[in-house]
């Protein structure tokens, strides 16, 4: 499960954006959201699956129960992607608060860096991170996200303690009112999306039909969920498979390039380690096919083995012995 933060400069509607996002009231700071997905949907119903289990990420209201500055900045690092939020609403052009966004981001990393090189020039053993930390600090000072710059494997070591804030994937959240959903915002290196936080947590509480209903009166025909979940894995490059059948239609999360035992890792790790094959078919043949046995009959079902790289909507059913 992957967590995403949201952030932002007071008063540009974080809390509103949590709400919207997790359907809840903004009690806390987490919550454990499904990510939508009409494929399983689908899938569940032509197997007649007892359950259905979406795959989930966990969003969190970083400032929420953060007393300071640096309580805030070490949640951010614990998260996998970062939601900055910044006000377009009531007129406002967030280009402002996002600048001033980035700056925070920056500082926040420099301060780690800049102990770890001084501790580090004082240990002899941790010479090879020096000229590490002092490109990173170069790039920082520079105004740079270290997302900007590729590093080595070597370099993203060094780094690994650090859990820097500028490496995190961050999407802008331009949180608009009713009538600027068609407002852009300059934000060169970002994706943005333009979102009506306060009126998408209105009907948040909603059911998915008369939400749908209530935003589409406004032109809004995606809730923010959706948009938002789409760029989290764009930018973390996840793809999603699924299992399917009777007892239960399930959708995964994997990283783009995966293999078919990691595919099967995360399902569980005894199907990793005892993988033998992996029986495989594309959402789109499985749903042309009509159920999992009309496939396997049809001969559109695949059996892959370890090399197999995993796409985008791929069904599969692993073979293992443990």
């Amino acid at each position: 499960m992957k967590t995403v933060g949201i952030t932002g400069p007071a008063g540009s509607g974080k809390s509103a954006l949590w709400k919207a996002i997790s359907g809840l009231k903004p009690v806390g700071d987490v919550a454990t959201v499904a990510v939508p997905d009409p494929r399983l949907t689908k899938l569940s119903e032509l197997h007649k699956s007892k359950s259905t289990v979406y795959a989930q990420v966990e969003v969190v209201d970083v400032h929420a129960n953060a007393r300071t500055a640096a309580a805030a900045n070490a949640k951010l690092r614990n998260m996998d992607a970062l939601l900055i939020v910044v006000p377009g609403f009531g007129g406002q052009n967030g280009a402002g608060a996002l600048d001033a966004m980035k700056d925070e981001l920056l500082l926040a990393d420099m301060g780690p860096f800049e102990n770890r090189l001084a501790k580090a020039k004082r240990d002899p053993s941790a010479k090879a991170e020096l000229p590490v930390l002092d490109a990173a600090l170069e790039h920082l000072n520079n105004g740079e996200f270290l997302s900007t710059r590729t590093w080595e494997k070597e370099e993203l070591a060094v780094f690994s303690a650090l859990a820097p804030v500028t490496m995190k994937p961050m999407i802008v959240v331009n949180n608009v009112d009713e009538d600027g959903l068609d407002a852009t915002l300059d934000a060169p290196g970002f994706t943005v999306i333009a979102v009506p936080a306060l009126l998408e947590a209105e009907v948040a509480g909603l059911g998915p039909e008369e939400s749908k209903e209530l935003l589409g009166a406004y032109g809004v025909e995606e809730p923010v969920m959706g948009r938002v979940i789409q760029e989290v894995y764009r930018s973390l490059d996840l793809i999603t498979f699924f299992t399917t059948g009777e007892d239960e239609s399930r959708a995964w999360e994997l990283k783009r390039g995966a293999t078919a035992p990691e595919a099967a890792g995360a399902i569980h790790t005894d199907i990793q380690r005892g993988f033998i094959r992996a029986e495989v078919v594309s959402y789109e043949e499985l749903v042309a096919a009509g159920s999992w046995d009309k496939a396997k009959a049809a001969a559109k079902i695949r059996v892959e083995g370890k090399d197999y790289l995993f796409q985008e909507g791929d069904c599969t059913n692993f073979r293992f012995n443990v």
